[in-house]
């Protein structure tokens, strides 16, 4: 959906216009969230946060904000900038540590929290890379590695034929080598 064919719907039936973003963009905005929080937040923290995403975006348009270019790349800024606001929020939380623990349970925990922001680090520096690719590669590239869909599958969301998107993969894939190559990343 485009910006203009969601202004149109908008004008008719604000509902239907709602519904049709949510479920067009839900995946594509659950996928932003749960990379961003999936180490800090339980699922509830994820699904209201995906929720928050969705009001942000129909309160914008309800504000008739100017809006050039791509509807999805607004939805895609909304829901990464409200997944890091989530992010920070959930990592100020206490957490609680028995009496009982011995030290050597709470240094390996220091550890797991250390490859955990690494982790998360590599998965935001990913994401933006892949939001680089454009489209479709980087619809293609989060259903295939992400959501684990077949090139049959994905075709049923991205109007190309199952050989076209197996290919698109392929190169896809060597475009980020080298993206994590220009940014001497290792995985």
């Amino acid at each position: 959906m485009t910006h203009r064919e969601y202004r149109l719907l908008l004008k008719t039936d604000t509902t239907k216009a709602q519904r049709a973003v949510f479920n067009e963009y839900f995946n594509y905005v659950y996928v932003i969230v749960q990379n961003r929080l999936g180490s800090c937040g339980q699922r509830e923290d994820i699904d209201e946060c995906v929720s928050d995403v969705f009001i942000d975006v129909f309160y914008s348009y309800d504000l008739d904000m100017f809006i050039t270019g791509d509807i999805k790349g607004f939805i895609g800024k909304i829901a990464y900038r409200k997944a890091t606001d989530y992010f920070r929020r959930l990592s100020r939380l206490p957490v609680s540590v028995s009496i009982d623990d011995d030290s050597e349970e709470t240094f390996s925990a220091a550890d797991d929290v250390q490859k955990r922001t690494e982790n998360n680090e590599i998965r935001r520096i990913l994401l933006e890379l892949i939001d680089g690719l454009g489209e479709p590669d980087a619809t293609i590239i989060i259903q295939k590695y992400f959501y684990n869909r077949n090139s049959r599958e994905i075709s049923q969301i991205v109007p190309l034929a199952p050989v076209s998107i197996r290919i698109r993969s392929i190169k896809a894939l060597r475009k980020l080598k080298k993206m994590f190559n220009d940014r001497n990343i290792t995985i």
